[in-house]
This record gives structure tokens, C-alpha cells and sequence, in this order.
């Protein structure tokens, strides 16, 4: 607060996150709007993107989507990687701004080479579904989608799967490195994954059929909440119309007791040890 008072532009912008979390001080959205206003008046880069999200969702300020863009602006020309993600989005969505999917591509792609992996997995997207601008191109498309996952992004893997499992511009379809891509992400406890690799073992794409297997994936993406994979438990459980495979109760029981095993396993991984800190 002594250094905000100064006028210290880090300073300003720490005390407005504290305003804005509630931390230390009581909630208090308009003066941490005040404060971080102040610190993007004085050019620091991540007050500015944070501005742009508070006029976004009207926190503190009146909801506009054009002082958002503008302070988005100013922050990806400072450099942000997340308001230059952020400016990318809106810039094809023309929200506060004229849709633009050359300006888009400029952001996302700055964003990206610093490392933002929503930006790349947006870059991914747009080559993938193609526009009026942009010619569909799955090379490209999985290009971003491996860099994405090269930079942790385990959600890529699906995306990049499907490329993989259906082909497209500039790729051959390639099964069994579909059913690589999903079996990674399903073992990072990823639903989509899961329900993907699900959906393989049950076809028989790329891995031999096996409904079991099948269904102890789907079993733990509907734990992790996917709609979607109930209703391939309901199929395998023979409790829907559609006609299809129907797995007995002793394979049910089967199916649970691997997907338990693996949850237990998952859980195991993921605990830190005890003299973590």
C-alpha cells in the first residue's frame, strides 16, 4: 500500500489483486478496479490485461466489450501472451471489436511462440474447422495440436487423435496413433480422452474390440463427469433402445474393478509424498 501510494505501478497492481481475491482485505471489486486502473495507466502489462478483464465481465466497472478490447490491446502490445490470446479470441469472434481473422491470426500466433497453449490449441482449431479465410489443412492443425501437448496440454491429445482416427487435408488416417493419442490422455484422467479410447475399444478401431475395456473407460469419463459416456453405459448395460452390445453382470463387474484399480492407481501417482512441501 506504501509503495501504491508512491505510485509504483507493481505495487498498484498487487494491492488491486488483493481487492480483487479478498485477500487480506474485504472483496471489494470497485477499488480493486480503481487500483488496477491506475497501475495500466502507468504501461504495466498485466494490470492492463486485467482490466480488459474486468470491463469483460463488468466486475468493478460497467460491462463494456470495447474498453475490454481496448485494454486488451494495449497489454498485447506490451507483450502480454494471455491479452494477446485473449485480443486473438475476440478479434474472431468480434466481440468489442470488427471480427478479423487475419488480426486473430496475428495474435494467437504471437501468443503462441511465447508459449500460450490456449492460443495454440485456438491456432489448432481454426485449421482443423476452416473458414472463409483460412483453408482447412489437419497438417497444420496438428502441428499446433502437438506443440500444445508439448507444452502440457493434455486436452490437445483429443483433437490430435481425431485427426489421426478420421484424416483429413494433409494427413492419412492413422488408427493406431489415434488410439495412442487418447490412451495417453485417458491415463492423464482426461474425460474426452477416456471417452474416446472408450469409444475404440468398442468399435474396434485401431485396438481389438473388447466392450469390457470399453466400458471401464466409459465408466470413469462419466465419473469425470461426460454426458455422453452414460449413454454408452446405459447401451453396454442393455437400459437403451439402441440395439447394440450387451455386456453380462459378472463382465459389468469386471469392467468396475479395472476401472477402480485404475482410479486407484491414478490416485496413488498424484498424491504428493510426505515430505513434499
Amino acid at each position: 500500500r506504501g509503495a501504491a501510494g508512491r505510485g509504483d505501478a507493481q505495487a498498484l497492481y498487487f494491492l488491486a489483486k488483493q481487492y480483487a481475491k479478498g485477500d487480506g482485505v474485504p472483496q471489494d471489486y470497485t477499488k480493486a478496479a480503481e487500483y488496477m486502473h491506475q497501475s495500466a495507466e502507468r504501461g504495466y502489462a498485466f494490470a492492463q490485461n486485467d482490466l480488459g478483464v474486468l470491463y469483460a465481465k463488468g466486475l468493478g466497472v460497467t460491462k463494456d466489450d470495447q474498453e475490454a478490447a481496448r485494454w486488451y490491446r494495449r497489454a498485447a502490445e506490451n507483450g502480454d501472451p494471455l491479452a494477446q490470446y485473449s485480443l486473438g479470441r475476440i478479434c474472431f469472434e468480434g466481440q468489442g471489436v470488427p471480427t478479423n481473422i487475419t488480426e486473430s491470426l496475428k495474435w494467437y500466433h504471437q501468443a503462441a511462440k511465447q508459449g500460450q497453449t490456449d492460443a495454440m490449441l485456438a491456432l489448432g482449431y481454426i485449421y482443423l474447422n476452416g473458414s472463409a479465410d483460412v483453408p482447412v489443412d489437419c497438417k497444420i492443425a496438428s502441428q499446433w495440436f502437438q506443440q500444445a501437448v508439448s507444452n502440457g496440454r493434455v486436452s490437445a491429445l483429443n483433437p490430435l487423435g481425431s485427426i489421426y482416427e478420421h484424416g483429413g487435408a494433409g494427413i492419412n488416417p492413422d488408427l493406431l496413433r489415434a488410439v495412442k493419442c487418447y490412451r495417453e490422455a485417458a491415463e492423464k484422467n482426461d474425460s474426452d480422452g477416456q471417452l474416446n479410447l472408450g469409444r475404440m475399444y468398442l468399435d474396434g478401431s485401431g485396438v481389438e474390440n473388447d466392450p469390457v475395456e470399453a466400458f471401464k473407460w466409459f465408466y470413469l469419463a462419466s465419473r469425470n463427469g461426460d454426458g455422453v459416456a452414460n449413454h454408452y453405459l446405459q447401451e453396454l448395460r442393455g437400459e437403451s433402445p439402441l440395439k447394440g452390445q450387451v455386456l453380462t453382470s459378472s463382465q459389468i463387474s469386471e469392467a468396475i474393478c479395472r476401472a477402480e484399480q485404475f482410479a486407484g492407481t491414478t490416485a496413488k501417482k498424484e498424491k504428493p509424498s510426505s515430505n513434499q512441501k
